[in-house]
């Protein structure tokens, strides 16, 4: 029926454009939340299906949508030809919703209606035709499937649809532009000379960017090759026109696609774009072949170098001590060992994890350059700075300079002046944030708060002033405190080490009032009572009253001992007399022991979890009864093993193979799970999804809600 030889590719295309811009062609939008905030604005259901007249009124002052087959990318821009191969079909099946329950997690699928064109009554007949005349549909679908994975790096573990939706759902309008701009820049450009063969002239890269709408942007894009785009996806990131905080990594929200034999999904983080296998040890595996790509054990001067720097590993053989390495060691440890040791190395690991050549990496330190290809093979990276790591090297400082001194003379006592100030600077920073993360932690509502135990300093400083400056806690602590806490953190050392003090006398006092905290009736989830194995955990708006009477005996105590260690090593005092002009200079005895108040005080919030302490995964294990221990650890090698069944509902704390913040101390009620958090950043990106998701019906109760939509795979 279709003469492949005899069609004229050219009118076929041609034909197809003037169709798509008198909108006889319609293709929905689908790289970003546009529709999903439509469907939110005008569909007044839930549907699974759209009429044709709702599929209109959906799809009207919307972008004309972008996708591509083979090499032709279809867009507002028209039907263009990409350097790159993508199986990236139209689809009319969205995810457009979230439903009224907040205990749903997923995106709800709508099916829209195409209208009754000419062509949609070809296809209808001549498929009437075919089945009537052929039967059975032949093997031309798997023939076809075969070249698309054969063209389209079906088996690629590097290659990925992901890109796509990423760059529409992770991307502010501001970024796109950046990476355009990026593309363009100098006479190799890769995106120009993609244009060029599309007779499309950019001119001015800022004006072409801007000359564009989302869609456009997307669209022109995808016209380059996928190293091409991801290279300049990552120089953008790395000369810092796309600022991505730590911790932050970017997924797509809507589609979350999963492609190829590895099921491939796109991230984005401060060390660049990569794609990651369903299958996270398969970091491992590409770690192997990037250290055989380096070391050609049948090459003998590379041999022998790996012998050497192998010398003290285990094993009879160079290849044995290699694989006993690499699958033994941290793999932070194997890039130090085995790729850093010189420049052919190196630019080997560089080009197979796909760094930007424009990458200078003479101004990066090794930890940086260990991170970002950590991050490219799938492992996470390593921060060198968590908690109180500023804190306990100002102190180091300090104390050498107090320790060396021997008669308090001018210069020694100059010494120690100087290297107070970033001391007490980094003091007031580690008090600052540990009072305003367990303040927040301890009374604020996470389960129905839209942030969904997610934390923030900045609210969590609001919290703190909210609670803080009550007259409950004013009252509680001494009725005489004028003390008045600053939301923005402007907030001096004296008031900082009372204000564990007069936390720990609020919450003393909410437990003998703790039913006025009682979670409303029509603010519980209907499984609150009904669900007998999985009981509701917070039952009360103030998470320190469903916290095991012992845990909250035990973090009053870890409060009352933090305020009488820093009052009793004298650290305001010290600070006083040493930053201001005064002439009691402090005793050496009395420095050594503000010293350790300072010891003392870490100890007490880093152990107990008060302070915003970042564990991350270290290893798990599950048996045959379906028992599993997930092992976490923070930046000292400490572990918190958390255990499922845990003998409490999911109420959205993060899952257990992602970094997040861990309070050990913080024991829920008739249950192994303790209070955990999510890291929260500030971004454009976090700005593009403030108010995700959105729940549909009037009857929401806010405080139905369990795990955001991406977290439906995390381990809860």
């Amino acid at each position: 029926m279709v003469d492949h030889e005899a069609t004229n590719l050219d009118d076929l295309i041609s034909g197809l454009n003037l169709e798509m811009d008198s909108n006889r062609i319609l293709h929905p939008f689908v790289w970003g939340r546009e529709l999903y905030d439509k469907a939110f604005e005008t569909l007044q259901h839930n549907p699974t299906s759209l009429d044709e007249k709702e599929t209109a009124q959906l799809l009207a002052d919307t972008p004309r949508g972008v996708f591509q087959s083979f090499d032709m990318v279809t867009g507002p821009l028209g039907i263009l030809l990409s350097q790159e191969m993508r199986p990236l079909a139209p689809t009319i099946r969205l995810p457009l919703y979230h439903c009224e329950k907040r205990s749903c997690r997923i995106i709800h699928h709508v099916q829209l209606m195409t209208s009754d064109s000419q062509i949609h009554k070809t296809r209808a007949k001549t498929r009437e035709i075919l089945g009537k005349e052929w039967g059975e549909e032949s093997a031309f679908g798997e023939f076809f499937s075969e070249i698309d994975n054969e063209f389209c790096g079906f088996f690629d573990d590097r290659g990925s649809l992901g890109e796509v939706p990423l760059l529409g759902e992770c991307f502010s309008s501001e970024e796109l532009n950046a990476v355009i701009t990026t593309a363009l820049r100098g006479k190799a450009s890769p995106l120009r000379h993609a244009l060029q063969e599309n007779k499309i002239r950019a001119g001015s890269p800022d004006d072409f960017a801007n000359s564009l709408d989302k869609a456009s942007k997307i669209q022109v894009l995808m016209l380059m090759k996928r190293k091409d785009l991801t290279a300049c996806i990552d120089e953008t990131i790395h000369r810092g026109d796309i600022k991505i905080p730590e911790h932050e990594i970017r997924r797509p929200k809507i589609w979350q696609l999963s492609t190829g034999y590895y099921n491939l999904s796109a991230e984005c983080s401060q060390y660049g774009f990569r794609t990651v296998p369903q299958d996270r040890s398969l970091a491992v595996v590409r770690l192997v072949r990037l250290i055989a790509s380096i070391y050609d054990l049948g090459d003998t001067t590379s041999s022998k170098e790996l012998a050497w720097k192998l010398r003290r590993v285990e094993g009879k053989s160079t290849k044995e001590k290699l694989d006993h390495f690499v699958r033994g060691e941290d793999p932070a440890e194997v890039l130090r060992s085995l790729v850093l040791g010189g420049p052919g190395s190196f630019s080997i690991a560089a080009a197979m994890c796909g760094l930007p050549e424009s990458l200078e990496v003479e101004q990066l330190d090794d930890a940086e350059i260990i991170n970002i290809l950590l991050w490219k093979l799938g492992f996470n990276a390593k921060s060198p700075d968590e908690a109180f790591g500023p804190l306990r090297r100002n102190r180091e400082t300090f104390a050498r300079a107090v320790t060396s001194a021997t008669s308090f003379g001018d210069t020694e006592r100059y010494e120690i002046k100087r290297e107070s100030s970033p001391l007490f600077s980094s003091i007031e920073a580690a008090l600052d944030a540990t009072l305003a993360f367990a303040t927040w932690a301890l009374t604020f509502d996470h389960w129905a708060a839209p942030s969904r135990f997610t934390y923030h300093h900045s609210d969590a400083r609001v919290q703190m002033a909210k609670i803080l400056n009550s007259a409950d806690a004013r009252h509680a602590h001494k009725a005489d405190d004028a003390t008045i806490y600053d939301s923005q953190g402007r907030n001096t050392l004296f008031p900082l080490i009372s204000g564990f003090a007069r936390l720990q006398a609020y919450l003393s006092q909410t437990v003998e009032v703790a039913n006025q905290c009682a979670r409303p009736e029509s603010e519980m989830p209907a499984y609150a009572k009904l669900a007998e194995l999985t009981p509701f955990s917070f039952v009360h708006t103030l998470p320190f009253l469903d916290l095991e009477s012992e845990n909250q005996e035990s973090i009053i105590s870890n409060l009352s001992e933090m305020t009488r260690t820093l009052e009793s090593g004298g650290v305001s005092n010290v600070r006083n007399r040493l930053q201001h002009s005064r002439d009691d200079f402090p005793s050496k005895e009395e420095l050594i022991k503000f010293l350790s108040a300072i010891d003392e005080f870490l100890e007490l919030a880093e152990k107990s979890g008060l302070c915003p302490m970042i564990f991350r995964p270290a290893g798990n294990y599950r048996d045959s009864f379906g028992r599993a221990t997930y092992r976490l650890q923070d930046y000292r090698g400490r572990e918190y093993s958390a255990q499922r069944p845990s003998g409490t509902s999911s109420p959205g704390m993060p899952g257990l193979v992602k970094d997040q913040f861990v309070i050990p101390a913080a024991k829920l009620k008739s249950s192994g799970e303790v209070l955990r958090f999510h890291i929260g950043t500030m971004s454009a990106y976090t700005e593009i999804w403030e108010d995700w998701p959105k729940y549909r019906a009037a009857v929401d109760r806010s405080s139905e809600f369990a795990q955001s939509t991406e977290d439906v795979v995390q381990i809860s």
